[in-house]
């Protein structure tokens, strides 16, 4: 229920979002890592297992995609019909790797833990690089920086409170830089 509710009500305010928060924040509302972010976060607090959070963040993130799209439509804007939206397949995709990684850095342990705590941070490392290149000049770069520094944060942070042998660190910094390079060379493709 809280990955549900919580998807309708956020997904129907990041339409609000792009209209009303302040210049520097407004990227939020039309991004990835911030959906990602969301998303992660209804599913982490539902504190179901592994397989049902699979489930949930593939219906976390099609259920932020429908509500932004009606909410954008009930306001006046074009959006087109969710199912056909390309954010539809991609939440499909990635939802359930989002949702075990929420599963995992909810009640994982060891390097399943931080492997979870991973996930979000790639993408918002990946996101924020790729808009600091290429599109900081018509959107505010404070909203991309404030993604790089979340995603080293999360990652510092993790690895301070787990310590991870020397082994497990190397293997996790390089799960979280291939991630975030595997998703800034997709969106360079996709968006390019």
């Amino acid at each position: 229920m809280v990955v549900v509710g919580g998807s309708l009500l956020l997904g129907g305010l990041t339409s609000f979002g792009q209209t009303y928060l302040p210049d520097w924040l407004r990227s939020l509302s039309n991004s990835m890592g911030g959906w990602t972010v969301l998303a992660f976060l209804l599913v982490w607090l539902s504190g179901a297992r592994p397989r049902v959070s699979a489930v949930l963040g593939a219906v976390s993130f099609v259920t932020l995609n429908a509500a932004y799209g009606l909410v954008s439509s009930w306001r006046g804007f074009y959006y087109a019909d969710p199912l056909h939206s390309i954010w539809t397949f991609v939440g499909l995709v990635a939802g359930p790797v989002l949702g075990l990684a929420a599963s995992h850095a909810r009640d994982g342990l060891g390097l399943w833990r931080l492997l979870g705590i991973a996930v979000p941070a790639a993408v918002l490392l990946g996101e924020g690089s790729w808009a600091l290149l290429n599109v900081a000049d018509t959107t505010s770069p404070v909203y991309w920086w404030l993604e790089v520094v979340l995603s080293v944060t999360l990652m510092v942070t993790a690895a301070l409170r787990s310590r991870p042998s020397g082994r497990a660190l190397l293997l996790l910094t390089a799960v979280w830089l291939a991630g975030s390079a595997a998703l800034f060379l997709l969106v360079s493709v996709v968006f390019s």
